[in-house]
């Protein structure tokens, strides 16, 4: 089977952790896969986290992102290359015109799935006038408001994977990365840290008992400086990392970390939590806002509704108790069922269906 996968690609963007998880994964299966992405002036997502040297050779860079103010996209490669499956991930980001120009095309050669990360009916004219073989999303809540546009047989839902369990070392770690290993370290990463200043008022009420290191890992600008603002007037100690990690390095902070914080709140539409599929393998507890980004979890993530749970999970993970034994459990569990491999199997077995169909 060969397929052609067009979207997010080496960004810190949700479609591209989705499209690389089952892409990579379907790489160790042999499958031939080719990749059409974004420029890197204009893509989706806040950082690129693979250098140009680094990146796979199967990676094309043919396109902007939707909106851009002069869209780009050269059809070429995506005419040139070799597939007979052909999958969009996050097709809103897309210059949908220029691909709609040459999905005729497309259709003549591969069996085409869509891939929906928006999170309600979308508003962009070009969006339902694709005819996909088939469409994807992600649970019941996205199911719910796309039944409406796709005909019946043509929505399946096939849970958004997890990073499949890799766990590490928290002494060597920390040595490596010049970490104390006396401290209790609570991480937070990328865009979403934005989210949990104000956690750190309760940081700083259990530092009395508990000596606590906050490590900040992000590149977004505006969220180092409200950090820098507001840390030189807390009682625990805080270290600020400006990186965009590639997951390797990811899980050298993750592993280094008693916790992570992650503190986003609803949103009105169907969203689902990214980051925390991303973390989730390393194995590092994550302690999570009870917003309907982690809809998906139940023991996987600690959640808490105020402070008072979120400072009764941060103790109870500090001193390794019944809810961190009971979630490491969980996350064990939860993965052999929704990491990357069998969700990859999961669309493979969909491509085998649509290919046998006329």
């Amino acid at each position: 089977m060969k397929i052609g996968l067009i979207g997010a690609w080496n960004t810190d963007s949700g479609a591209s952790i989705h499209a690389e998880l089952i892409g990579r994964a379907w790489e160790e299966k042999g499958i031939d896969l080719t990749v059409f992405t974004f420029y890197r002036h204009s893509f989706h997502g806040t950082a690129i986290t693979k250098k140009p040297g680094e990146e796979e050779d199967f990676v094309k860079r043919c396109f902007t992102v939707y909106g851009a103010p002069h869209p780009e996209m050269n059809t070429k490669p995506i005419l040139d290359a070799d597939f007979d499956i052909f999958i969009a991930e996050d097709l809103g980001m897309i210059p949908m015109q220029k691909l709609l120009a040459v999905f005729p095309e497309i259709k003549r050669k591969a069996k085409t799935v869509n891939v929906i990360h928006d999170g309600s009916l979308s508003e962009k004219p070009e969006f339902f006038k694709f005819d996909w073989d088939q469409a994807v999303c992600f649970d019941d809540r996205y199911y719910n408001f796309l039944k409406s546009a796709y005909p019946e047989g043509k929505l399946s839902i096939i849970p958004y994977p997890a990073y499949p369990l890799k766990t590490g070392d928290m002494k060597k770690t920390r040595e490596e990365l010049g970490l104390p290993q006396d401290k209790k370290i609570v991480l937070l990463f990328g865009a979403a840290a934005e989210h949990a200043l104000n956690t750190t008022l309760v940081l700083d009420r259990i530092a009395k008992e508990h000596d606590i290191l906050l490590l900040l890992v992000t590149e977004i600008e505006h969220v180092l400086e409200e950090f820098e603002r507001i840390l030189p007037r807390v009682s625990f100690d805080f270290k600020i990392v400006e990186q965009s990690p590639d997951q390797d390095l990811l899980y050298q902070y993750l592993y280094a970390s008693d916790c992570m914080i992650y503190n986003k709140y609803s949103k009105p539409t169907v969203v689902v939590g990214s980051t925390v599929f991303q973390c989730m393998g390393s194995g590092c507890p994550i302690i999570s806002l009870d917003s309907n980004f982690v809809y998906s979890f139940n023991r996987e993530v600690l959640k808490y509704r105020n402070f008072y749970e979120l400072e009764d999970n941060l103790v109870d993970v500090f001193e390794r108790g019944p809810k961190y034994q009971k979630q490491q459990i969980a996350i064990r569990e939860y993965l052999e069922d929704y990491s990357a491999e069998p969700t990859a199997d999961r669309f493979l077995k969909l491509f085998e269906t649509l290919l046998k169909k006329k």
